[in-house]
């Protein structure tokens, strides 16, 4: 299959015209085939979206994680990783594990609205399912992403991707134009969950908009909005520090998981800041690859939020809200007396619940 094929069709015609084709498959990682600017969507007006997908020699078909970059909604591309991280280094580890990554350009505020962002995602992992069997992937193994910006995109496509009747207004018609956009789960890192209680974010992402306008557009736009019981498992990652993107976001997004029994696991990542600076990042994004390991091995989500899932709500006696202290080698809990402020979380804390 030549990687130039692997283009969905466009009814009116390429614009820009397609002066540049992708180039042909190269090996820049180690262990791994590597495809390069594919083309996953262009609308009529807009620059070709890309994406780069990196298949390990082995299993195949592979699992796959797409990776969607931050940049507060108005910076980066595809080859954006966190700050910690080189690029290759990066997209490697994921190789390195037996896992395909593919990472995706998505337009930017200056190019179009937040709704056209949450669009191309759908479109990226409708693209990712449609050529599955072209680029070597497990169309049933799928999962997002996100880090800042990318993490509230990500986490908001596949979340109303997944739902039994998904509006056609939020997935919008671009690239494939159709098919699923369910994944398999959910890594969110310090990003936007609730934006009916950030106004200056709506001022910014809806700058046009009328008030009341803002408000129905925050919270058609925020992931907790089509959280369910058979939501995708959720990984929620938050500094307690962070000064970027309020720690409380996690909070939400995990709490309204909780309510209505989907699967969520909180992890608390003590002093750290936006983009994990001050803690390990290495050792928060192994987390997140076990989480996913774990789905694509056939798993869930952790026992306690498993536990609750199956309730549909809160219960002392099933689903006890526990802490635990990943500094005590025994690993002793201490209860957890509910939701605490921002930055009065126990320290290094996994809280399950």
């Amino acid at each position: 299959m030549d990687i130039r094929d692997l283009r969905p069709p466009v009814e009116d015609g390429p614009w820009p015209p397609l002066t540049q084709l992708p180039p042909m498959t190269f090996e820049p990682l180690a262990r791994a085939t590597s495809w390069q600017q594919l083309i996953y969507a262009q609308g009529g007006g807009f620059r070709p979206l890309l994406m780069d997908v990196h298949v390990p020699a082995t299993p195949r078909p592979a699992p796959v994680v797409l990776w969607v970059h931050g940049g507060g909604w108005g910076e980066g591309d595809r080859r954006l990783v966190p700050l910690q991280w080189g690029q290759q280094e990066f997209f490697q580890q994921f190789v390195d594990a037996g896992i395909a990554v593919a990472t995706c350009d998505y337009r930017l505020i200056a190019e179009a609205p937040v709704e056209a962002m949450v669009q191309d995602i759908v479109a990226a992992i409708r693209y990712l399912r449609r050529y599955a069997g072209e680029l070597a992937l497990d169309a049933d193994r799928v999962a997002v992403w996100g880090d800042s910006a990318g993490s509230h995109l990500s986490s908001l496509a596949a979340l109303a991707g997944s739902a039994p009747d998904p509006d056609p207004a939020i997935l919008g018609s671009q690239g494939v134009g159709e098919g699923r956009a369910d994944v398999t789960g959910i890594v969110w890192w310090y990003g936007a969950s609730d934006l009916t209680v950030l106004p200056e974010l709506c001022e910014f992402l809806w700058a046009t908009a009328t008030p009341e306008e803002r408000t129905t557009l925050a919270e058609r736009y925020s992931p907790v909005t089509y959280l369910r019981a058979d939501s995708p498992p959720l990984l929620i990652m938050h500094g307690d520090q962070d000064t970027m993107a309020p720690f409380d976001q996690a909070v939400r997004l995990h709490e309204a998981a909780v309510a209505v029994g989907a699967p969520s696991r909180l992890l608390v990542v003590p002093g750290a800041e936006h983009a994990f600076l001050g803690a390990d990042i290495r050792a928060q994004w192994q987390t997140g690859l076990d989480f996913l390991a774990g789905l694509f091995a056939g798993g869930r989500a952790p026992a306690a939020a498993r536990a609750c899932s199956s309730l549909g709500k809160r219960s002392p006696d099933a689903c006890p809200r526990r802490v635990v202290d990943h500094r005590n080698d025994a690993g002793s809990a201490h209860d957890h007396p509910g939701r605490q402020a921002p930055g009065r979380v126990a320290p290094n804390t996994d809280q399950a619940y």
